[in-house]
């Protein structure tokens, strides 16, 4: 069932729910209200012709002429009564009383007895009693059968009961009607929402839930987060976008000059020493490919949200001094001096720490000039370890700081290429590793000041480690 047949089928059983259990209160309360007035009666009248016959001194003849008298010559009688002696006889009765309602259809009654005991002949519907007058030690047993006439009360239970059904079945078409208008006005705002989801397409991805009118309190942070969604799905898709058109630029470029190197040795006859420059050339070039392959399958691997990272507690120093040495060479063929400074103990995946930062000290010997001193720093900071790199190098440009995360970003690619350096993947896997820890990485420089990277990682219990 949809959610506004579901609403409406719930309202309207409730509203009847209550509205039975309503009615059936009110028919409780009136039968009772009537039985109570009958037995009252009932007692009253019982007094009445107990006082006869004491008055007779015994002698049921002043009850049965009392009984005679009200009982005879009327339309409408308001009760019949029978008086039987203790051997069964019957003393007196109303006329034509055994016609309808004989000794038998009597039961022994009390007054208390609830609900009344009723028997209905014709179109009259009568109460039956069947009570001692007289049942004292030495005196003759006496009992009084009476007939209480109650078909005006049973009539009026019986029209309430048919009015009350009546009222139900028209108050179900009701709230069915009305449950369905309130459902589908209720659960308008979900259908605006509905059609602003299909406008989303993936050429339309900047698409966006309207605010105005304000939605409901029950809506508008689903609307905001739906938003939110759409706002991170447009900019994955852009990222994505930049990153295909980055990936087939840099598999063009190397595809490119190992095509062409090959074309134009192919134009003539050569040597052998240009047929060895030409493989030598090429073999560079698929080395660089192997490099951006590798480094690509390595991102797609540490990306994935069930990839899980082996924790550890290492030494900061002795992991810092695995990657110095794995960049000692280009450090030696730029004529950069790297050192170490300060000590820490460091919660990592070790593999994935020494991975990035190997690719910021390549980052910075590459980058930060000839000669270059690079430090690498260890401390322990606000619930976690830092490492910081810093170079008094050449410096980059405020304006490339925000894009040097990004995948295949260069600051000058055209060197780069040149210098058969980086596929621009370095810091962008920096990032991820960070990212999977749970840490943050942030950069700071200035054009002809140097540059600082500051990796952070957590402690594994959110408290800062001790020094060692």
């Amino acid at each position: 069932m949809s959610i506004g047949a579901r609403l409406t089928v719930f309202y309207t059983v409730v509203v009847l729910g209550v509205m039975l259990v309503f009615a059936a209160a009110i028919m409780w309360q009136l039968s009772s209200t009537f039985d109570a007035e009958h037995q009252r009666f009932v007692k009253d009248k019982v007094a009445e012709l107990q006082t006869d016959l004491v008055d007779g001194h015994g002698d049921p003849g002043d009850l049965l002429a009392e009984i005679d008298r009200e009982t005879a010559d009327r339309g409408v009688r308001q009760y019949e009564a029978r008086v039987i002696a203790a051997d069964g006889r019957v003393l007196g009765e109303t006329p034509g009383m055994r016609a309808g309602l004989p000794p038998a259809v009597f039961a022994a009654t009390s007054l208390a007895d609830a609900p009344l005991r009723t028997r209905t002949v014709g179109d009259r519907v009568f109460a039956l009693f069947s009570l001692p007058l007289q049942d004292r030690p030495g005196a003759t047993r006496i009992d009084v059968q009476l007939a209480m006439d109650i078909t005006r009360d049973q009539h009026l239970l019986s029209t309430l009961r048919h009015a009350i059904w009546l009222t139900f079945g028209l108050l179900t078409l009701l709230l069915v009607l009305a449950g369905y208008m309130v459902s589908a006005r209720a659960l308008a705002p979900l259908k605006r929402i509905v059609r602003a989801a299909r406008e989303v397409t993936p050429a339309r991805l900047s698409a966006r839930i309207p605010t105005d009118p304000p939605w409901p309190r029950e809506l508008a942070e689903l609307v905001q987060g739906f938003n939110a969604m759409l706002m991170r799905l447009d900019e994955a898709f852009a990222r994505l976008s930049r990153f295909s058109a980055d990936l087939a630029h840099e598999l063009r470029t190397p595809l490119g000059n190992m095509r062409g190197a090959l074309e134009v040795c192919l134009l003539r006859e050569r040597g052998g020493e240009d047929y060895r420059s030409v493989l030598e050339s090429n073999l560079e070039e698929c080395r660089r490919l192997g490099a951006l392959i590798d480094n690509l399958l390595f991102m797609a691997r540490v990306e994935r949200a069930d990839q899980a990272i082996r924790l550890e507690t290492f030494d900061g120093r002795e992991a810092c001094g695995w990657a110095l040495a794995q960049q000692l060479p280009a450090a030696v063929a730029h004529g950069s001096l790297i050192g170490i400074a300060g000590d820490a103990r460091i919660t990592a995946d070790p593999v994935l720490f020494r991975q990035a930062l190997t690719n910021v000290l390549a980052n910075a010997i590459v980058h930060a000039g000839a000669g270059t001193q690079i430090r690498i720093e260890l401390e322990v900071g606000d619930s976690g370890s830092l490492v910081r790199v810093v170079d008094h190098g050449i410096g980059i440009d405020p304006a490339h700081l925000p894009c040097l995360f990004d995948r295949f970003y260069r600051v000058d690619p055209a060197r780069a290429r040149g210098d058969g350096q980086g596929t621009g993947l370095g810091l962008a896997i920096v990032k991820t590793i960070v990212d999977l820890h749970g840490g943050r990485v942030a950069i700071q420089s200035a054009r002809g000041q140097g540059t600082q990277v500051t990796l952070w990682f957590p402690a594994p219990d959110g408290s800062a480690h001790d020094a060692v």
